[in-house]
C-alpha cells in the first residue's frame, strides 16, 4: 500500500508550517489539495511569492521534519533504524545507504554514519523494506505498506476526514467559576480558536491529567502543539497547577509543550527538557520559537506576550541539569535575545557560567573549528562578567589556555579587564597565560604600566607593587621610580622615608660591591696559587722527562755500537769464508767448479746474480758499470762480468754493479 501524500506549505523565510492537506489529484505541477480546515483548492507545487508547497509521503522522514522536528530528532536518536525506514519511505525508486545517510542528516546532527552502522541488520530485517544488487550497487526500496504510526496514520485519517481537529477535539463553553485558575478549572479555549476549540496542548494535558495517561491521539496533538510552542505555553497558562502536578508524571516527552508556561512553577521547574528534547531537538523547538515571532509586529502585545514566554522556555532549557549537551551555537543563539532581568549582573555571570559548562564538554576539534563569529559571541557574553579566580570568565579562558593557547591572545578575550582582574588570577593557572610572550607584551605590560602611572597614594602604588610575580616581573624599575617621587612629592613622611630607603640603599649597594671585589681578590688568590703549583708540577715533569730521554740516547748509542759491530762480525766471517774456500780450491779445483760454489755461497746469503756473460742489455746506471765513456740510457751494452743484488722488486739493493762495455 503506497503512502497518502501530503502537501505542505511552508512560510518561504521561515520553513514554518502554514497549513497541510491531503494530496487527492495530480496532474504534473498542479495538484487539488483537501486542507486540514476541509477546503479543497487547485495550486501549483513550488515557490509561489511567499509560499514554498510541495508533497511529501505521509508519514515519511521529510514530513515527520517538519510536522515535530523535536520528535523526529528524538526518533532518529532512539530508534535509528525506524527512521531509516522512514526515510525509505520518502523515495519512489531504489537508493543507496549512502543517499538514506544524506537524508537522515537533514534531520540530525549528530554521527549518521555510526547510526547506520548500528542500524543496519534491523533496518533489512523489516519486511517491507527490498534490497536489490550487491556491495557498492545495493540499494533498498519500500515495498509493503506504509507505516500506520501516530504521524502518518493520523494525519491520513485526519485528511481524509475533512478536519480530524474538530471531529477529535473535546469544546466546552466557558463560564465565570472556570475562566480562572481553579483546582479542577476544565481546559479553557485558545486565543483565536474557532467553535470553542480547545487548543491541542491544552487537550492534551487536560486529558492526561484527568486519565493519568496520555490519550490515543497524543502524538498528533503534540506535533500540532510544538509547532508554535509559544502559544502552547500561553495556552497552558490557564491549567491550575494541580493539573500540572497531576499531568507530569505521564506525559513524559510530551512534557516538552509546558516549557514555555510563563509562569513560575516547581513542577515544570523539576523537568530537564534537554534531556526529554535531546540537543537537536531543543535546538529545534528554539529555532520553532523563533519562528513563531517572526512574522509578529514587535510592539503589538500578542508579540510580548510571545516573547515573555519564550524568556520561560529558554531559561528552562538553559537551567536543565543537562545544559552541557546542547552545543555552543544553541546556547548563543539562545541567550542572543533573552529578556534582560532585575539583575544584570546575575544574568551575566548565569550565562558566563552556561558557557563554560557548554564549552568545558567540547573537544578541541569542535573549538578548533568554530567560527570567529561564534568566539567573538562567546568573548562578547563573557565581557559582562568580572575576571575573577573563582568566576566562569576564568573557567572559559582556562579551558582556552590549555586547548588551544594561541587564541587567548586575541584582546577579544581580556576585553574590559584591568590590572586588578589580572592580580586575582595572577595565582591560579592562569599565571602561565600572563607570563607568556604575547599576553604579556599586549595585555599585561599595556595595564602595569597604566597602573603605576595612575596611582596618586602610597597605599595605591604599594598595593600595586605586591601584585604576583606573573605582574611584577613587568614593572619597569624607572617607572616604579617616577611613581615613588609623583606619589610622594607632596608627602613628608614618605619622602623622608624615600630618602632614608635610598641613603640605606646606596649604602647596601658600596657594602655589596666591597663584598663582590673582596670575593673575586680571593678567587684570583686562589687562582694564582693554582697556577704556581701546576707549575712546578710542570717543571718536575720536565726534569724527569730530559732524564729518561738522556737515558735512552745512551743506551740507543750503546746498542747502535753493538749492531753495528755484530753486523760486520758477520760480514767479515762470511768473507772469511769465501777467501779460505778460494784460496783452497784455487790449485785443486777447475774455475768453474769454485764459480759454481762461490755463486752457492752467495745465494745462501740472499744474493741474486746480476746479468750474464756475453748477453746484450739496454744500460742502466744504476745496475751497470761500463768500461770506457759512459754512454746513454738505454744504448745496448754487452755484459763482461756479474754483479750482484740484495732483495727483490722494491726492496732490492744493488750491491755490485754487472761490468758492461758498448756493442758496436
Amino acid at each position: 500500500m503506497k503512502a497518502p501524500q501530503v502537501v505542505m506549505d511552508l512560510d518561504k523565510k521561515s520553513r514554518v508550517v502554514l497549513r497541510e492537506g491531503l494530496l487527492v489529484d495530480r496532474k504534473g505541477a498542479e495538484v487539488t489539495v483537501l486542507w486540514s480546515d476541509g477546503s479543497t483548492d487547485d495550486v501549483r507545487l513550488g515557490a509561489d511569492g511567499d509560499h514554498i508547497l510541495f508533497a511529501t509521503p505521509a508519514g515519511g522522514l521529510r514530513h515527520r521534519k517538519y510536522v515535530d522536528p523535536v520528535a523526529t530528532s528524538e526518533l532518529v536518536r532512539s530508534s535509528p533504524a525506524q527512521a531509516f525506514a522512514f526515510a525509505l519511505l520518502d523515495s519512489a525508486k531504489p537508493v543507496s545507504s549512502k543517499d538514506l545517510i544524506a537524508r537522515v542528516e537533514e534531520v540530525f546532527t549528530g554521527d549518521v554514519s555510526a547510526l547506520w552502522k548500528r542500524a543496519r541488520l534491523t533496518f533489512e530485517a523489516n519486511e517491507n523494506v527490498k534490497a536489490s544488487g550487491k556491495g557498492a550497487s545495493l540499494k533498498y526500496i519500500w515495498a509493503g505498506q506504509a507505516p500506520l504510526d501516530a504521524i502518518s496514520a493520523d494525519v491520513a485519517a485526519q485528511m481524509r476526514g475533512g478536519t480530524a481537529l474538530k471531529e477529535n477535539t473535546v469544546t466546552v463553553e466557558l463560564d465565570a467559576g472556570n475562566a480562572e485558575r481553579g483546582g479542577d478549572a476544565a481546559p479553557q479555549v485558545a486565543d483565536g480558536a474557532e467553535g470553542g476549540q480547545i487548543h491541542p496542548a491544552v487537550e492534551l494535558v487536560h486529558a492526561t491529567s484527568v486519565s493519568g495517561q496520555l490519550p490515543e491521539n497524543w502524538a498528533r496533538l503534540l506535533g500540532i502543539a510544538l509547532r508554535n510552542p509559544l502559544a502552547a505555553g500561553l495556552a497552558v497558562d490557564s491549567l491550575s497547577d494541580d493539573a500540572l502536578q497531576a499531568a507530569v508524571p505521564a506525559l513524559g516527552r510530551a512534557a516538552l509543550i509546558l516549557q514555555a508556561l510563563p509562569r513560575e512553577s516547581k513542577t515544570i521547574k523539576a523537568i530537564d527538557a534537554v534531556q526529554l528534547a535531546g540537543p537537536e531537538g531543543a535546538a529545534a523547538l528554539i529555532d520553532a520559537a523563533d519562528a513563531e515571532l517572526r512574522g509578529l509586529e514587535p510592539a503589538s502585545a500578542s508579540a510580548q506576550e510571545l516573547r515573555h514566554a519564550k524568556d520561560f522556555l529558554i531559561r528552562r532549557l538553559l537551567s536543565s541539569p543537562s545544559v552541557g549537551l546542547l552545543s555552543l551555537d544553541t546556547v548563543l543563539r539562545a541567550t542572543r535575545e533573552m529578556e534582560t532581568p532585575k539583575d544584570a549582573a546575575k544574568k551575566g555571570e548565569w550565562v558566563a557560567g552556561l558557557l563554560a559548562t557548554v564549552i568545558s564538554a567540547m573537544d578541541q576539534d569542535s573549538w578548533k573549528n568554530l567560527a570567529l563569529q561564534d568566539k567573538s559571541a562567546v568573548a562578547r557574553r563573557l565581557t559582562s562578567v568580572p575576571l575573577n579566580a573563582a568566576g566562569s570568565r576564568a573557567r572559559v579562558l582556562g579551558w582556552i589556555w590549555r586547548n588551544h593557547p594561541a587564541d587567548l591572545a586575541d584582546e577579544m578575550w581580556w576585553r574590559d579587564v584591568e590590572f586588578d582582574d589580572l592580580a586575582s588570577v595572577a595565582t591560579t593557572p592562569l599565571a602561565s597565560a600572563l607570563e607568556s610572550d604575547a599576553i604579556a607584551s599586549a595585555i599585561v605590560k599595556p595595564l602595569v604600566v597604566k597602573r603605576l602611572a595612575s596611582a596618586t597614594t602610597r597605599r595605591q602604588l604599594l598595593t600595586s607593587l605586591a601584585a604576583p610575580t606573573a605582574l611584577a616581573r613587568l614593572m619597569d624599575e624607572s617607572a616604579v621610580q617616577q611613581a615613588f617621587d609623583r606619589v610622594l612629592r607632596d608627602d613628608n613622611i614618605g619622602r623622608a622615608w624615600l630618602v632614608r630607603l635610598r641613603n640605606e640603599t646606596r649604602i647596601f649597594e658600596l657594602a655589596h660591591q666591597v663584598e663582590a671585589l673582596t670575593r673575586q681578590a680571593k678567587e684570583k688568590t686562589e687562582l694564582l696559587g693554582k697556577a704556581q703549583e701546576a707549575v712546578r708540577l710542570s717543571d718536575d715533569r720536565l726534569h724527569r722527562m730530559e732524564a729518561r730521554l738522556s737515558e735512552a740516547a745512551a743506551s740507543t748509542n750503546e746498542l747502535r755500537e753493538s749492531q753495528s759491530r755484530q753486523i760486520r762480525i758477520d760480514v767479515m766471517r762470511a768473507f772469511a769464508g769465501l777467501c779460505a774456500y778460494v784460496d783452497g780450491a784455487a790449485d785443486s779445483q777447475s774455475a768453474q767448479r769454485v764459480r759454481e760454489r762461490v755463486r752457492r755461497m752467495a745465494a745462501r746469503e740472499g744474493l741474486t746474480p746480476s746479468g750474464v756473460p756475453g748477453r746484450t742489455e739496454p744500460y742502466d746506471p744504476q745496475r751497470h758499470d761500463v768500461v770506457g765513456e759512459p754512454p746513454l740510457p738505454n744504448t745496448p751494452v754487452t755484459v763482461t762480468g756479474i754483479g750482484y743484488t740484495l732483495g727483490e722488486g722494491a726492496d732490492e739493493i744493488v750491491l755490485v754493479r754487472a761490468l758492461v762495455e758498448r756493442t758496436y
